[in-house]
């Protein structure tokens, strides 16, 4: 069978059927060459491994060997390309090879008979044993195990069933077991027996013991996947690509498409893939263990109730990660790669900017992909384009997902030209440079208030550390009675946590301020450079990176002849001198609007930014325009 390729080589596997047929004695029974596939007359035999680790042991052998033993004494004749193998896990019956078994073999009735060397390498889930058992009867199959009865009545099905559910039992104490041994490592300061994080290595100090000639875990840590000299991680190392990660999403406001394409330039390779994307890069910066920090147990996958069911066999995907209960995590120390802000600062701009955002350029070009949203149920709408044609289109996907709970029922598509108008808009507004240096300074200067009332309560905690320790001091040379030192470090401890509890909400308005130091810094240069090549003129990657620094979001009216455009910044202020000045100013009458001579004065002192009636309303830290058409 082809599949077997996959985790094991051909010459491997024919060697080890070679041995079980002879060893059995039954060569001309079990693997045998050049039967003619076309008759029914034949058997199969199945074999499962639960991991592709485990196809490197030689277990493999004696389960072929329980197979040809079971063919000889039931007199069945299995040709080689019928002996199957998978190495996946007993969890459903999603597997390769039993797929091809199920689908062709048996649903096609091109078998008599199967042989499985023990219960427990079929499934562990009493359902999937009794549909296959069921699929089997149906087809007039017979099904053979070399540890359990198999036959029809009714205490063989009950004492398969019973053993059935005792593997289940199995799995679960073996989970249990690895999962309570990796908690008591952590309580014990060691590392959980588990990968570590890329950028990491596992390392352990091992002896074993003359009584037992077990070995014993002495120490177990991550240590930095080549450090320097310097204690800088070598370049091109994968602590020094978990490093660049983090600047170029948090400190240069860079793209997940963006760092996987810089990465795949740099030809580094990538943890358990070819190449690099996206997912790959959210998932490393998702990782609180970069921080000096690491945490076990902390999430775990789930169904979703809202996808489909379809075929039990095949499992329940567990395709939603959710947090467990703060009691069951654990946390332990690993050197740390980069600070807690430099992390909630790139998750942060990943949270703006969308998942993979970049990507449209290598799909649709849909300038505000993600940022487009739905006027019925405001989640972003998805992109399309239409066949034989370069038209594109906006529309809300939850509309096609009936498997929601409340499926969105507005089915109107929004033209993509409205990508050049809203740009075209977006221009106009841009193109204030005192207001823009104005509305940046000040972003600048709320982040050096906040950095500097965050080192204030820091010194506050250092102080009051300090008297915690003089207080133990005067104790310790009777000084103190032990009641007066218990107030004392009461009110000392209180005071701590007062301080903490402020450092954590100044941390949080840092992480959740609109623009921080560096990004606004980061804009400004942007936009100059792009101001002095014309805004109208800069290329699609240029006007992606800005909308998404700018967190602009766009909101259409339901029959869409209005829309509402946000921003991150703030153009209060600048609206006001606009309109002392003449600018910006529109009144509309009847569907189509009528335009003002201030408004056509206004354009003409825009530089030929700006095509199209702009009509403004101002909120605290937002704005919109909304624009007929």
């Amino acid at each position: 069978m082809d599949q077997t390729a996959e985790v094991m080589s051909r010459q491997r596997l024919d060697l080890y059927i070679t041995k079980a047929a002879k060893t059995a004695g039954y060569e001309e029974g079990f693997g045998v060459a050049g039967c003619d596939l076309s008759l029914n007359r034949w058997w199969a035999a199945y074999n499962r491994q639960s991991t592709r680790e485990q196809s490197e042991n030689d277990r493999l052998g004696e389960y072929l060997l329980t197979n040809a033993k079971l063919s000889k004494q039931n007199g069945g004749i299995v040709p080689m390309e019928y002996v199957i193998y998978d190495a996946e896990s007993s969890e459903d019956l999603n597997r390769t090879g039993m797929i091809w078994l199920r689908k062709e073999l048996i649903a096609g009735r091109r078998i008599a008979g199967v042989v499985i060397p023990f219960q427990g390498r079929l499934s562990a889930d009493p359902l999937h044993q009794l549909a296959f058992e069921r699929e089997c009867a149906y087809y007039g199959i017979r099904v053979v195990y070399g540890d359990a009865p198999g036959g029809d009545d009714w205490a063989s099905q009950t004492t398969r069933l019973i053993q059935a559910q005792a593997n289940a039992l199995r799995v679960k104490c073996n989970r249990d077991n690895a999962l309570a041994g990796n908690i008591a490592r952590v309580l014990a300061g060691k590392a959980p027996a588990h990968r570590a994080g890329y950028g990491y290595i596992y390392r352990t100090e091992k002896i074993i013991e003359a009584r037992t000639g077990r070995t014993k875990v002495l120490r177990a840590w991550w240590e930095i996947d080549e450090p320097g000299t310097d204690g800088e991680p070598v370049w091109r190392s994968p602590a020094w690509v978990v490093k660049q990660i983090f600047v170029w999403l948090g400190d240069e406001g860079r793209t997940a498409y963006w760092v996987a394409h810089k990465l795949n330039e740099l030809e580094i390779e990538p943890p358990q893939r070819t190449t690099w994307d996206p997912k790959t890069v959210i998932k490393i910066a998702g990782r609180q263990c970069y921080t000096g920090k690491a945490e076990y147990n902390t999430n775990g996958r789930v169904p979703n109730p809202e996808r489909p069911l379809g075929d039990l066999t095949l499992g329940i995907k567990r395709t939603l990660v959710r947090p467990k209960p703060d009691g069951e995590k654990v946390t332990f120390e690993v050197p740390g790669l980069i600070t807690k802000e430099q992390w909630l600062r790139s998750n942060k701009n990943l949270r703006e900017r969308g998942r993979g955002r970049g990507k449209q350029g290598k799909r649709i070009q849909a300038l505000f992909r993600n940022r487009m949203l739905c006027p019925k149920c405001g989640k972003p709408m998805s992109v399309l384009r239409k066949k034989g044609s370069d038209q594109v289109y906006y529309y809300c996907r939850a509309h096609y997902c009936p498997w929601l709970r409340n499926p969105c029922n507005y089915i109107r598509f929004i033209p993509g030209t409205w990508d050049d108008e809203i740009w075209e808009e977006v221009c106009a507004m841009l193109s204030n440079d005192a207001w823009l240096e104005q509305q940046l300074a000040e972003e600048l200067s709320q982040s050096a208030d906040l950095e500097k009332l965050l080192r204030m309560e820091q010194f506050k905690i250092s102080q009051a550390k300090l008297r915690v320790s003089k207080v133990q001091e005067g104790w310790e040379k009777g000084f103190y009675t032990q009641e007066e030192v218990q107030i004392k470090l009461t009110e000392h401890r209180e005071a701590i946590a007062r301080v903490e509890s402020e450092i954590g909400r100044l941390r949080d308005q840092m992480a959740n301020r609109n623009l921080s130091a560096v990004e606004a810094e980061l804009l400004r240069q942007e936009l100059m450079e792009l101001r002095d090549r014309n805004l109208r003129e800069s290329i699609f990657e240029e006007r992606a990176d800005l909308v998404a620094k700018l967190g602009i979001k766009i909101l259409p009216s339901e029959d869409l002849k209005s829309r509402k455009i946000f921003c991150r910044l703030n153009l209060a202020k600048v609206n006001e001198e606009r309109e002392q000045a003449g600018f910006a100013k529109a009144t509309f009458g009847g569907a189509e609007g009528t335009r003002t001579p201030d408004l056509l004065r206004a354009r003409e002192a825009l530089s030929q930014l700006s095509h199209s009636p702009i009509y403004q309303k101002y909120y605290n830290n937002s704005w919109a325009w909304s624009q007929f058409i």
